[in-house]
C-alpha cells in the first residue's frame, strides 16, 4: 500500500512539529484535530470518491455452487493437517486399559459439520452414516460428540485449523481490523437492542454494570483487511470483561498469523494510547479515529503523537486506511447471516469451543471462496465443479 511508504515521514513531521511549535500553536493543531473528527462524525466531511471495484459474477456462481463439496474437502483435509501436527507434538503415551477412545480427529470433523449446517448432537452424530466425502474410523454417539466441546479433547485440533487457515490465506496481509460482538444464549433477545439498553442502564447508574446474567457470549475478533480471514479471536460470557480486555489476547494471535503486519484499524474504541501502545510494540501502526475531544498530548506514547499528526497532515489518506475497520464489521455480519443459531451450550467453556467453531467455518468457507474469487491471496486449489 502506497500510504505505508510515508509513514516514517508523517511520524518525523509529526515528531519535529512537537518539538519546535510553542503552547499557542500547539492548541491551534489540537483544534483543527477536533475539527476534523468532528466533521467525520457529522458527516460534514468532503471525501474523495474512489472508484467501485468490479466483481465476476461468474466466478462468484461457481464459488457458490461448490460450496458444500469444497468445504466438506477443506475440513477432511484441514483437520487430518491439524491432526498430524498436534499427534508430531505429543509425546507417545502408553494406551490405557479398556475401550479405546474415539480418535479426536474424528470428533473434530463432525463438530465442524455439526457447525456449518447448524444441527444438534444427535443430528450430527448421525452424519456418520450418509457422508462419504469425509473420512472416520468408526461410528459413535451423540455423547461423543458432546464430550468433544470440552477444550482438552478438541481444542488444540482447533488451534492448528485455525492457524492453517491463516497460512493458506492471510500469507501476504499487511493490514486487520479489530471488532466486538455477541450471539445470544436465546433467540429471543437480540445483541444490539441489548447492548443499546445496557449502556442506557450504566448512565442512569453511574457506571454500575446492570446485569450478571450470561446472556451472551461476547467476542472479538481481528480480520485480515483484504481476506476476510480471521486472524485473532477471545471471547467470553462474563460481561464484565469488555472488548478492549480481550483485545491484548486477540493482538497477539493476530500478530502470530499475518507475519507482515504493519496496520491495524479499529473504531473508536480503540483510539486510545494504552491499544496505541500496544499495537506499536507489535511493530504496527494504529489507525483509529479519536474522540471529539482528543488532544496532542502524548502521556508516555509516541505512537500516539504518530496517530492524531497522521490525522491532521493527511486526513484524506487517514481515513481511506481508517474506514476499512468496516470490514471486520462486514466479516461479524457474515458469521450471524450464515449461522443465526443462538448458542447452545451452557457451561462456560464449552461456548468458548462453539464460538470457536463458528470462526474456524467462517475461515474455512471464506478460503474456498477467495480460491475462486481471489486466486492469488489463497493457497489451496479447489476444484469442486
Amino acid at each position: 500500500m502506497d500510504i505505508l511508504i510515508y509513514l516514517p515521514i508523517i511520524y518525523t513531521i509529526g515528531v519535529i512539529m512537537t518539538i519546535n511549535i510553542g503552547e499557542g500553536m500547539r492548541r491551534l493543531w489540537s483544534r483543527d484535530l477536533q475539527n476534523i473528527v468532528s466533521a467525520v462524525r457529522s458527516g460534514t466531511f468532503e471525501y474523495k470518491e474512489k472508484e467501485g471495484k468490479l466483481i465476476d459474477w461468474s466466478k462468484y456462481d461457481a464459488a457458490q455452487v461448490n460450496e458444500i463439496t469444497d468445504i466438506l474437502q477443506m475440513i477432511n483435509d484441514a483437520v487430518d493437517a491439524a491432526y498430524g501436527r498436534v499427534i508430531s507434538r505429543e509425546p507417545k503415551k502408553k494406551r490405557p486399559p479398556g475401550k479405546p477412545l474415539i480418535p479426536a480427529d474424528d470428533i473434530a470433523k463432525i463438530m465442524l459439520l455439526q457447525c456449518y449446517f447448524g444441527f444438534s448432537n444427535r443430528v450430527s452424530a448421525g452424519f456418520l452414516k450418509i457422508f462419504t466425502a469425509i473420512k472416520f474410523s468408526k461410528s459413535f454417539s451423540y455423547k461423543t460428540v458432546e464430550r468433544g466441546y470440552d477444550p482438552d479433547r478438541t481444542k488444540p485440533i482447533f488451534d492448528e485449523v485455525f492457524r492453517l487457515t491463516n497460512e493458506w490465506s492471510n500469507f501476504n496481509g499487511d493490514m486487520t481490523g479489530f471488532d466486538g460482538t455477541g450471539d445470544p444464549n436465546t433467540i429471543k433477545i437480540n445483541y444490539e437492542n441489548k447492548r443499546s439498553e445496557q449502556r442506557a442502564k450504566i448512565k442512569r447508574t453511574n457506571g454500575a454494570w446492570p446485569s450478571k446474567k450470561h446472556d451472551f457470549q461476547y467476542s472479538v475478533i481481528g480480520a485480515g483487511m483484504y481476506t476476510k480471514i480471521i486472524s485473532g479471536f477471545s471471547s467470553t460470557d462474563n460481561h464484565h470483561i469488555g472488548e478492549l480486555s480481550q483485545f491484548p489476547n486477540s493482538m497477539r494471535q493476530t500478530h502470530l498469523n499475518i507475519p507482515n503486519l504493519a496496520i491495524v484499524v479499529g473504531d473508536t474504541l480503540y483510539a486510545c494510547r494504552s491499544v496505541c501502545k500496544q499495537v506499536s510494540n507489535y511493530g504496527a501502526a494504529l489507525y483509529s479515529l479519536p474522540k471529539s475531544n482528543c488532544t496532542l498530548k502524548s502521556y508516555g506514547v509516541r505512537d500516539w503523537k504518530r496517530m492524531v499528526y497522521g490525522l491532521i497532515l493527511d486526513p484524506q489518506g487517514f481515513l481511506e486506511i481508517f474506514h476499512n475497520r468496516s470490514i471486520s464489521e462486514t466479516v461479524n455480519s457474515m458469521m450471524k447471516r450464515r449461522e443465526p443459531i443462538p448458542i447452545r451450550k451452557r457451561i462456560p467453556w464449552r461456548k468458548d469451543v462453539e464460538e470457536f467453531l463458528k470462526v474456524n467455518i467462517h475461515n474455512l468457507r471464506q478460503s474456498c471462496y477467495l480460491s475462486y474469487l481471489a486466486p492469488t491471496t489463497t493457497r489451496i486449489p479447489l476444484h469442486g465443479g
